[in-house]
């Protein structure tokens, strides 16, 4: 069960989608499942890079301290998400501290493995050099945003790409998101982020809970997101 789960993460992701069965082996061979229980911390700001990690269920938050002691929310991991992939071309340190959010579990993939096959044939980094330009323009896409489109657009954005990686199109779910969270990841106070989220739930778009929001409208969200963004991740 946990080798098909590996290979069924390992293959179906947009880093791998594309490698040759016999490479994917051997990452399959290599690779393991790793759980978290929620509210737990998989990996630290400034570990060693040793691991490729792709998520297979739950959600991971990614914080980075700040000089003032406080803690900034950089982005969220949903199933099918990497993290580390810089670190792990690089060899350098991670940059975010990740928690889970909810019980999770993920593929690791080790680090020196994935340098000897890209090393073997550098044409298989070319999808890895993908999906970090892909994320590259995400945080473009973000600034961007952040400049030209008022605050209620730019949550409904968020909660508009975060909706469409979790559910994949469902009319209704929920964003594991706390206002403080959204706050944080937008560049903005969290009494702004309520005052729009209220504004929101008035006019029947999203239902808030504590820690979370259900999305209930979603073509009135399409209509205030506009076009999508999403911050970058790791």
């Amino acid at each position: 069960m946990e080798n098909t789960l590996v290979r069924l993460v390992i293959s179906q992701s947009e880093l791998f989608s594309t490698w040759p069965a016999e490479v994917v082996s051997r990452l399959v061979a290599a690779a393991d499942l790793c759980t978290v229980e929620a509210d737990s911390c998989l990996i630290r700001t400034g570990d060693t890079a040793d691991f490729l990690y792709i998520l297979a269920t739950g959600s991971i938050r990614l914080v980075r301290g700040t000089p003032s002691g406080r803690n900034f929310t950089a982005g969220l991991h949903l199933p099918g998400d990497y993290h580390g992939l810089g670190p792990v071309l690089t060899q350098v340190p991670y940059f975010y501290t990740a928690m889970c959010k909810q019980k999770s579990i993920l593929v690791r993939i080790p680090a020196p493995l994935l340098r000897e096959i890209l090393c073997e044939d550098g044409r298989l980094s070319f999808t890895l050099f993908a999906g970090l330009g892909q994320r590259h323009r995400r945080a473009l896409d973000h600034f961007e945003s952040a400049a030209t489109h008022p605050t209620n657009a730019r949550i409904a954005q968020l909660l508009k790409a975060i909706h469409a990686r979790s559910r994949r199109g469902m009319e209704s779910a929920d964003v594991s998101l706390s206002q403080v969270e959204i706050a944080t990841m937008l560049g903005t106070r969290r009494q702004v982020v309520n005052r729009v989220l209220r504004a929101m739930a008035d006019d029947g778009i999203v239902e808030i809970r504590y820690g979370k929001l259900s999305i209930v409208d979603w073509e009135k969200l399409e209509k205030l997101a506009g076009e999508p963004s999403l911050p970058s991740l790791e």
